[in-house]
């Protein structure tokens, strides 16, 4: 026969072979706290399953952002951290074109075939999607400033001439 015995709030109840012995409003203290016990981890198991599908790594980013003298033309470069340049997405508008990386936002979409930085040029070539056309290059110069690095350089679509931009971030 299994037997055990609580005190609770100095009057003993036992739980034996026949169930609860004691006062009653010790079972239903029990109770309430078992059920909210179990709500608890039930709530927290549901939170984890919704949050699970929208969950991401959590990425340190940097961007550089460029325009021409007009401010009609623009390119965004967001990169990832690391010791190498790792560029996660670009966005380029020139005139009525906008090309993207980005296959949720509106634009032509494009993909990165390369990216290489010296410390003094920064190149990034874009493809088609299939990879069989060069669509956009860009080209930036590194330069120091005490207060921000400075980058110079273009941005050209397919064989039209090139856009000079100026450059803003790291």
């Amino acid at each position: 026969m299994l037997s055990l015995t609580l005190l609770w709030c100095g009057t003993a109840a036992s739980l034996g072979d026949g169930g609860w012995r004691g006062p009653p409003f010790a079972r239903e203290h029990e109770e309430e706290q078992t059920m909210r016990h179990r709500y608890t981890v039930l709530a927290t198991i549901a939170a984890g399953i919704l949050a699970a599908p929208g969950a991401t790594p959590a990425h340190a980013t940097q961007s550089i952002s460029c325009t021409d003298m007009k401010f009609d033309s623009n390119v965004d470069i967001l990169l990832g951290a690391g010791p190498v340049p790792n560029v996660l997405r670009v966005l380029i508008g020139i005139g009525e074109r906008d090309l993207t990386t980005e296959p949720s936002l509106p634009g032509e979409q494009v993909v990165i075939a390369q990216s290489f930085d010296d410390g003094e040029l920064f190149r990034i070539d874009l493809v088609d999607p299939q990879a069989t056309k060069r669509i956009a290059a860009i080209r930036l110069l590194r330069g120091e400033h005490d207060s921000a690095p400075l980058q110079i350089g273009f941005v050209q679509i397919e064989d039209e001439p090139p856009v000079g931009i100026s450059c803003v971030g790291p």
